[in-house]
């Protein structure tokens, strides 16, 4: 039999969707691009969007073969969204919590023992390959509903995490280190292992030619997380979910974090290494939000200059406080996400301009339009002319930065 997945939301699923892909292989099952006999969505219920996003990879796989089985799967296949999943055609709707089941209730076996760590890889769909080390998080910030999704945060067991980041090593150049909120690893273990310790151990494998962290929070590292990027093998970019850059907002999220923790974090890692890349996340129409909130949140970016913005709006949430909330002043919202955008893309622009005729080392990715792209080691996306062998680092001299894209070439 055929089966077809379709991964929506963050780099957790798509862990976990290659970790089903090779289950599914190992029982006989052919993973296609094309038709299926079976459809799997993996959802996502992030925000709004994410749930409509979700709905309609449901009703464009159920057009594109009716009479194939279809597979509504994580964290918006909640049980409350159950008749929903069924007026869209799901013939499967399993939750995040069973999701280390889904082969078993396809096959129709019973008594399946399996956990979240039951999941396990051999390789990557991508040419950088993430590696999930943690899940769950308890932070409960009061607008985001994926602790009462994905539960208490979960370590997963050192060995484990080694065993398979020492395999992915001898196919991939670059090992992702992902979680739900990767800098609670050890929480539940009363941190006999963290972060740091962790990292050090990965980084210690021979074959390992680079490692990136994805989002965290830093409220939860340690002093001595900071000196790991003194290590040429780990990436100097640093994914941080600021939400806002107003205290009083951050207060009302229910975030540990303040403004100046979060400040003093990017100075720390600006010691280290003045021209570490600092990507984030920032949320606009948050409940209580005004334009003094949102001028502080200005003056915040203005100090930081993340070279990447991930702007969102705020939408309710199921089991949040502000699940009955509305979004008001929809004019002042759009004004809002259009003055953010300008200053992401300057900021950005800013970031790249600083490495023009510098050289960087690209991971070869991808091909289009007769152009070879992928990702430094800062995280720039650059396309070069040349076409070097797929999933490998190349030493490029950055030749053009525009708005739109950076270019470069090879160079020894």
């Amino acid at each position: 039999m055929r089966v077809k997945f379709i991964t929506l939301g963050c780099k957790v699923n798509q862990y976990e969707t290659q970790a089903l892909m090779e289950e599914f292989q190992r029982e006989g099952f052919e993973v296609t691009s094309q038709e299926a006999d079976i459809y799997v969505v993996n959802t996502c219920t992030v925000t709004h969007r994410a749930d409509r996003k979700s709905e309609k990879a449901l009703l464009k796989a159920k057009r594109e073969k009716p009479c194939a089985k279809l597979v509504a799967l994580g964290c918006f296949a909640h049980p409350e969204n159950r008749e929903r999943l069924k007026r869209l055609g799901a013939d499967y709707i399993v939750s995040q919590e069973k999701k280390p089941h889904l082969v078993d209730i396809i096959l129709g076996r019973k008594n399946s023992s399996k956990s979240i760590w039951s999941f396990k890889i051999t390789s990557f769909f991508n040419r950088r390959a993430f590696l999930k080390i943690q899940d769950g998080c308890d932070n409960f910030c009061s607008f985001c509903k994926i602790p009462y999704l994905r539960g208490a945060p979960l370590s997963r067991p050192k060995d484990d995490i080694l065993n398979e980041a020492e395999t992915l090593s001898l196919k991939h150049p670059e090992i992702v280190l992902c979680g739900t909120n990767i800098a609670l690893y050890g929480k539940d273990l009363s941190f006999k292992e963290n972060l740091t310790s962790l990292s050090k151990d990965i980084l210690k494998i021979k074959n390992l030619r680079r490692m990136r962290f994805s989002s965290l929070e830093p409220l939860g590292l340690d002093s001595e997380f900071f000196s790991l990027f003194e290590n040429e093998k780990v990436c100097p970019h640093l994914h941080l979910p600021f939400q806002s850059g107003d205290d009083r907002i951050l207060k009302l999220m229910n975030k540990k974090e303040t403004v100046a923790f979060y400040l003093d974090t990017v100075e720390r890692v600006r010691k280290i290494n003045p021209l570490l890349a600092i990507s984030c996340d920032i949320m606009i129409g948050f409940p209580s939000e005004d334009d003094d909130s949102f001028s502080r949140t200005l003056d915040f970016l203005k100090k930081v200059r993340p070279m990447r913005m991930h702007i969102f709006r705020f939408s309710p949430r199921e089991f949040t406080i502000f699940k009955e909330s509305e979004v008001r002043d929809e004019k002042k919202i759009k004004l809002r996400y259009r003055v953010l955008k300008d200053m992401a893309e300057e900021f950005s622009y800013q970031y790249k301009k600083q490495f023009l005729h510098r050289t960087l080392y690209m991971v070869t990715e991808g091909r289009r339009c007769g152009l070879t792209s992928g990702y430094t080691e800062n995280y720039i996306r650059v396309f070069i002319e040349e076409r070097p062998p797929l999933g490998e680092i190349v030493k490029i001299r950055v030749t053009k930065v525009d708005k739109e894209k950076v270019y470069g070439e090879l160079t020894k």
